[in-house]
């Protein structure tokens, strides 16, 4: 009864860490999408930058998984976050993808998620353990 309740729990950590990751992802691609497009204003084109960020599902992603996850969890998912919440801001304030800023804060949020893979990914093998 303890290994079907421990491989339910690994199952379910991993599906909420999948779901957090793929929400980031989702946001940054839609983000891009959206800076790649002819505006007619600066307002019109940061009003839907901010709202591809909102409507991709990582916020409440993210909920699902502070919610539960322990503080070196948090910390991780949060770098990844935060990160990527910069991107939206440097978007939104203008940049384009080919910009040193975005291209800077694209890869600062890179190096957050990988260390934030690392630390999910630590945690799921101790529960696998």
């Amino acid at each position: 009864m303890a290994t079907y309740r421990q491989g339910q729990r690994l199952q379910d950590r991993r599906t909420v860490y999948v779901d957090c990751l793929v929400a980031l992802r989702r946001a940054h691609e839609a983000m891009r999408l959206v800076a790649d497009e002819n505006h007619t204003d600066p307002q019109t084109r940061a009003a839907k930058i901010r709202q591809a960020f909102q409507t991709s599902g990582c916020d409440e992603a993210r909920e699902r998984l502070v919610l539960t996850a322990t503080a070196d969890i948090t910390e991780a998912i949060d770098g990844s976050y935060h990160s990527l919440r910069d991107i939206r801001e440097a978007l939104a304030s203008g940049c384009t993808i080919a910009s040193d800023e975005y291209q800077a804060a694209r890869q600062i949020h890179g190096d957050a998620t990988r260390a934030a893979r690392v630390v999910l990914r630590a945690d799921l093998a101790a529960l696998d353990a």
